[in-house]
């Protein structure tokens, strides 16, 4: 099973969407491109810009660095010559995160996939144009070396190590997070796991693209929401 996933929940962003997945809900809202302050300004190319807010609180160091990574990834799927001298904000705000105490550096790990996630959709909500399809995966592996994918809280909290990974529709590696003891070789199995269901992920609905992970399903749930939202945008035709 995929992301619990909802479009367009925002009326004044350009693109937002809600996303759920494990022990995280997040939402994610789009302006762009729009006007950018001359000190941020790029002569070739569109900046971008992103927002991270707590669930409680206000942003510390945690937020800031959360926004480096998203961004860098970000910069590289968006297609930012497109809108040179502009820019692209993207703003999320954490609703949910886990009920127990996780380590923080865990923690920190396991949050990007659904922030980089809701990135993505709420920027094809916005109708931001993108250079390619991309989604990103959370792993762990337990204290008996098993690996598990988009694991759930208490299995967060006891795993040995943990990974964010995120990959094109092609392969292409865009993000390596990683925290806890673990291997080259563990790591190389966290990988290819992770970019087995990435690309399931964003594989043709209809087609045997599904993987299992340990009796679960990683459905092709991003294609589906892409395909989805095709079909609301081309909705006005068939009404005239």
């Amino acid at each position: 099973m995929g992301p619990d996933l909802v479009h367009h929940p925002l009326s004044r962003a350009d693109g937002s969407t809600v996303l759920s997945s494990g022990p995280y809900t997040v939402i994610a809202g789009v302006n762009g491109p729009i006007e950018v302050q001359r000190r941020d300004e790029l002569p070739e190319e569109a900046a971008i810009e992103v927002n991270l807010r707590p669930a409680s609180g206000v942003g510390g160091p945690r937020e800031r660095w959360l926004e480096t990574v998203l961004q860098s990834v970000l910069k590289s799927i968006v297609l930012v010559h497109m809108f040179p001298r502009t820019l692209v904000q993207i703003t999320l705000q954490i609703t949910k995160e886990p009920s127990m105490k996780l380590r923080r550096t865990s923690g920190d790990i396991s949050l990007i996939p659904t922030l980089l996630n809701a990135a993505v959709t709420s920027l094809v909500d916005g109708g931001i144009p993108l250079a390619m399809t991309s989604s990103a995966i959370l792993a762990t592996v337990s204290s008996d070396g098993r690996v598990v994918l988009e694991p759930q809280e208490k299995e967060i909290a006891s795993c040995k190590s943990t990974h964010a990974m995120a990959f094109s529709a092609n392969g292409e590696q865009l993000l390596n997070e990683s925290s806890g003891n673990f291997n080259f070789d563990k790591w190389s199995k966290v990988a290819d796991m992770a970019k087995q269901a990435s690309i399931a992920a964003i594989g043709h609905v209809g087609e045997d693209t599904a993987m299992s992970n340990g009796g679960a399903q990683t459905e092709p749930w991003l294609r589906q929401a892409l395909e989805d939202e095709a079909k609301a945008a081309g909705a006005w035709r068939e009404a005239t």
